[in-house]
C-alpha cells in the first residue's frame, strides 16, 4: 500500500512531545527518563510508515518501561503516540501483523492496570484507547484501497482508449492509405511493363516511382505494426527502420529519389552518422527524408539544391538549402510540424525559412546526450 511519508507529518510527534514535556507537563515533575521515553516513541511514531508493526511492539514496550522506571510525566504522550502507532499498523498492514500488534498494545495496558485491576474499569479502559485506532486504521485503509483501486482502473481505461485509437488509425491507414498505394504499385508495375524499351528516361522514372512507392508500402506496415502493438514503440522500431548498417544506404536512397525527381542536389554526408544510437539515426534520415521532399515539391521546376550532414562530438546538423522560385506554402505543414517535434523531444532545434534566391532548413540534433 502506499505510504504516506511526508517529512514533516514526521517530524510532527517530537516536535509536539518536546512541547509537552517542556511545558505542557503540568505539576509532575520531568525526569531524564520521561525525555528519553518521550523523544524514542516520538521517533517510533515517525517510522511507523516503513516499519508499523516493529513500531508498534516498540511502543507498548515503552510503556512497560514507563512502570518500571517511575517516568510519570511522559505516560500521556506514551498512549497517544502508541494508539496513533497503532492506527497506522492496521492502515498500513493486514492481518496476523495487526492482530499481534493489537494483542501486545492491550496487554501491555493489562499489565500495567494490574495493581489495581478492575474487571470493568480495566476493560473499558483497554477497550478505548485500542478499539478506536484500530476502526480508524481500517476506514483509512479501505478508503486508501478504494482511490487506488480507482485510479488504476482509470489508468487501464486511458490505456484502453489509447489503444483501441491507435488500433482504429492503423486499421484506417491499410483500408485507405495502404490501399490506393498498392493499387498504384500494380499500376506503375504493369505500366513499365507495358513500356518497356521505348523511352530510357521513361523506364527510369517509372522504375523510381515503382522503387517509391514499395518502399512506402512497407514502411506503411511497419507503422501498422507499432501502431497495433504500443509494446514495440522502443527503440527497436527505429532501429529497424534506420539500423546503424542501413542509415547510408537509406540515405542515398532518398538523394536518388530526389534527383531522379529532376532536383539537382549535390549531397554531402558524413560517414561518422552511423556512430548514432538507432533513435538518434532514425531522426537523421526522417529530418533529410522531409527535408529533400519539400524541395521536390515547392522549390519549382529543375531546382538546385544541397544536402549537408555533419556529426560532431556534440551534435549532428543537417542542412538543406534550395535556389527554387516555387511557392511555399504559407504555414508549416504537418511534415514540418512533426519534424520539429521529433527534433525538439532530442533536444535539437529546426530553423527553416526563405532566403536570397531560395529557401533553408537548418537543423541541429544533439549526438546523444540527454535533451
Amino acid at each position: 500500500m502506499t505510504t504516506l511519508r511526508w517529512l514533516p507529518i514526521r517530524v510532527l510527534p517530537v516536535l509536539v512531545t518536546a512541547a509537552y514535556l517542556a511545558a505542557l507537563h503540568g505539576p509532575v515533575p520531568v525526569t531524564a527518563l520521561d525525555w528519553v521515553l518521550g523523544l524514542a516513541a516520538a521517533g517510533l511514531t515517525g517510522a511507523g510508515a516503513w516499519i508499523p508493526l516493529t513500531a508498534s511492539l516498540a511502543q507498548a514496550g515503552l510503556l512497560l518501561a514507563v512502570d518500571g522506571g517511575g517516568a510519570q510525566a511522559v505516560m500521556p504522550v506514551l498512549f497517544v503516540l502508541a494508539m496513533i502507532t497503532l492506527g497506522e499498523l492496521w492502515m498500513r498492514r493486514d492481518g496476523w501483523a495487526c492482530l499481534v500488534g493489537t494483542a501486545v498494545f492491550a496487554a501491555a495496558q493489562v499489565w500495567l492496570y494490574a495493581p489495581r485491576l478492575d474487571p470493568l474499569l480495566t476493560s473499558a479502559s483497554v477497550l478505548l484507547t485500542t478499539a478506536p485506532p484500530v476502526l480508524l486504521g481500517v476506514y483509512i485503509r479501505s478508503v486508501l484501497r478504494v482511490a487506488l483501486e480507482a485510479d488504476r482502473r482509470r489508468e487501464e481505461a486511458v490505456v484502453a482508449a489509447r489503444v483501441a485509437e491507435r488500433t482504429a488509425i492503423s486499421r484506417e491507414l491499410h483500408d485507405l492509405v495502404a490501399h490506393h498505394l498498392a493499387s498504384i504499385a500494380v499500376q506503375v508495375g504493369a505500366a513499365r511493363h507495358a513500356l518497356r524499351g521505348t523511352d530510357p528516361g521513361v523506364d527510369e522514372a517509372l522504375a523510381q516511382a515503382h522503387t517509391t512507392t514499395r518502399t512506402g508500402l512497407a514502411d506503411l506496415k511497419r507503422l501498422m505494426t507499432v501502431l497495433r502493438d504500443p509494446a514495440s514503440m522502443t527503440e527497436a522500431a527505429g532501429a529497424a527502420i534506420a539500423g546503424e548498417d542501413g542509415l547510408p544506404t537509406a540515405l542515398a536512397a532518398a538523394v536518388g529519389r530526389t534527383r531522379a525527381s529532376g532536383v539537382v542536389l549535390d549531397a554531402d554526408v558524413d560517414p561518422d552518422v552511423v556512430g548514432l544510437d538507432s533513435i538518434h539515426r532514425l531522426a537523421v534520415l526522417r529530418v533529410v527524408q522531409e527535408g529533400l521532399t519539400n524541395v521536390v515539391k515547392h522549390a519549382g521546376p529543375h531546382p538546385r539544391a544541397t544536402l549537408t550532414v555533419r556529426a560532431g562530438d556534440e551534435a549532428v546538423r543537417i542542412v538543406i538549402t534550395d535556389d527554387g522560385t516555387g511557392a511555399r506554402p504559407g504555414s508549416p505543414g504537418f511534415g514540418l510540424v512533426g519534424m520539429r517535434e521529433r527534433v525538439e523531444l532530442l533536444g535539437g532545434r529546426v530553423t527553416a525559412g526563405g532566403r536570397d534566391g531560395g529557401w533553408t532548413l537548418d537543423v541541429t540534433i544533439p549526438s546523444g546526450g540527454e535533451p
